[in-house]
């Protein structure tokens, strides 16, 4: 999208593909660039409990009663180690140094 010193907003007119410029005003600058479109993630057919838990949510429709099982399997795996791993309180006791004992 471009926009001009009266503040009129252009939106750029596709050229023939031998153009290599947009077709808006002269005095326009540009104010949003169109967003890149994203490129599609495949579908994974393996049964890494890992890879499968990285994928899209929307993959999940599309996936096996192995590929399942292997992703249930990854994540209780996974809550079972983030249970055994529980935070431990540390305490740092810092004494000034007196190097005359009284």
């Amino acid at each position: 999208m471009y926009r001009d010193r009266r503040g009129v907003e252009y939106d750029p007119v596709p050229l023939p593909t031998h153009e290599v410029t947009a077709a808006v005003a002269v005095d326009a600058r540009i104010v949003k660039r169109p967003a890149a479109a994203r490129k599609p993630v495949p579908v994974y057919t393996g049964t890494d409990g890992a890879e499968l838990a990285q994928q899209p949510r929307g993959h999940r429709r599309q996936w096996n009663d192995r590929q399942w099982l292997a992703f249930e399997e990854h994540r209780s795996v996974e809550q079972q180690s983030s249970k055994e791993d529980e935070p431990r309180a540390a305490a740092w006791v810092v004494r000034p140094h007196d190097p005359a004992p009284h």
